[in-house]
């Protein structure tokens, strides 16, 4: 419950649930754009397509890190309960961010000289930076608030000029502490902030976040904390984020320049193979509930369920089987997801299966398509392969709850019968 309830892995999380929108339409446009059919690339390159297509990528995925900032730093502000300060505090953020890149000069062809901003980090290798800044300078400015430290304005002035200029002293105070941060890197041998950050934390989080045991660890706590009722994918849903985010980015990169893919594990691997059909890989259950089930009660469940399963909504599972507290479904459901990860992941490795190029898979999406978005027709394939996977693991469980079900409607009916007679 404290990991769930943590303002910062929360501020994390919400954050970039937010920019989904931002992060699904680079990706997409990216996709369209990159499609690896060579009569489809020589039409969008020659009637210019493609140079449209890919303006967008170049303002969003490939600039990510400018929204991560503002984003996280916002949601902080309302965790922290300052929600009316939250732009506020979000703005001020990306301006700290974007002070901690150092400018370049740069001569044009006829020899005159101007400052540019570096893109480097504004994409993936500065997604780590941002989301520290995005913890860090909110925290600074409630300390602001908290004091009650600021400009006050007379009550008849309107409270959105009184909150600006009670916002002069903090951004003052946080902006001036961050010219003297950077400038202290600047004379290290990391030159800049974001260098320090993405060199300190790159090869740690990136051999972390690539070994398959990481992805099995986070697994087998979602599951396992499902049955006890607690919401699985919200304690473990920051973790990918931080570990896998910019892997994802990394290979939406590739993919859009045509080159290899980096990584394997990306925060999409999760809904395409582990998660496929919600937690516990429920598919291939909803399947044993429809078509094999002899009693009523799940064979109705089934039914019912079975819809929302294929989009990975599977609470009428969860809460109507229950997967809560139900040791009988326990081993699969911790299995099941470890074993669809841990074959994709194997066959990826041998080069059966395509890289995943990182594009975000929102929940909601039907299995099939999550798969062709994600990795292509290959990997769309093989999600039904995993569905039978699924049914065949959960099969033997479901018949002894099938049967203790058809026991108990048998004696209900018999119950009911004696009433009446």
């Amino acid at each position: 419950m404290k990991i769930s309830n943590n303002i910062y892995l929360k501020a994390i999380t919400r954050g970039f649930s937010e920019l989904l929108p931002v992060l699904i339409i680079g990706a997409l446009f990216t996709l369209i754009g990159s499609f690896n059919i060579p009569a489809y690339q020589q039409f969008v390159t020659s009637t210019g397509l493609k140079t449209i297509f890919m303006l967008i990528p170049a303002v969003s995925t490939n600039m990510f890190a400018v929204y991560t900032s503002f984003a996280i730093a916002r949601a902080l502000a309302d965790e922290k309960g300052y929600t009316k300060e939250s732009v506020t505090v979000g703005i001020l953020t990306l301006l700290v961010f974007l002070l901690m890149i150092p400018l370049v000069i740069m001569k044009n062809d006829s020899g005159a000289s101007s400052l540019v901003l570096p893109t480097t980090y504004l994409g993936a290798p500065g997604l780590f930076s941002a989301m520290i800044l995005g913890l860090v300078v909110p925290s600074i400015y409630g300390i602001f608030i908290s004091r009650n430290i600021g400009i006050k304005m007379p009550e008849s002035v309107p409270p959105m000029i009184s909150r600006s200029f009670s916002a002069i002293v903090p951004a003052f105070c946080i902006g001036f502490l961050f010219a003297v941060v950077r400038f202290l890197f600047s004379i290290t041998k990391y030159g800049d902030f974001n260098s320090f950050i993405y060199g300190l934390l790159k090869s740690p989080l990136m051999k972390l976040g690539a070994s398959p045991m990481t992805f099995f660890v986070l697994i087998f706590l979602s599951s396992t904390l499902w049955f006890f009722g607690i919401h699985g994918g919200m304690v473990v849903g920051p973790f990918i984020t931080i570990l896998y985010a910019q892997s994802g980015l990394e290979n939406l990169a590739a993919f859009a320049a045509g080159t290899a893919l980096p990584n394997i594990i990306s925060p999409s691997v999760w809904l395409t193979y582990a998660s496929l059909g919600g937690v516990g890989g429920s598919i291939g259950l909803a399947l044993c509930l429809a078509f094999v089930a002899r009693s009523k009660r799940y064979r109705t469940l089934g039914k019912l369920s079975l819809p929302g399963v294929l989009c990975s909504i599977n609470e009428p599972i969860t809460f109507g089987l229950p997967y809560v507290l139900n040791t009988i479904t326990l081993i699969p459901m911790i299995l099941v997801p470890i074993a669809t990860f841990g074959l994709s992941y194997a066959l990826t490795v041998a080069g059966i299966l395509p890289r995943l190029n990182g594009m975000a898979i929102p929940l909601g999406t039907p299995v099939i398509m999550s798969g062709f978005l994600s990795g292509g027709w290959k990997v769309a394939l093989w999600q039904i392969v995993l569905v039978g996977v699924q049914f065949i693991i959960y099969l033997p469980f479901f018949k002894v709850l099938d049967a203790e079900a058809l026991k108990a409607e048998s004696v209900e009916m018999e119950e009911e019968a004696e009433v009446t007679v």
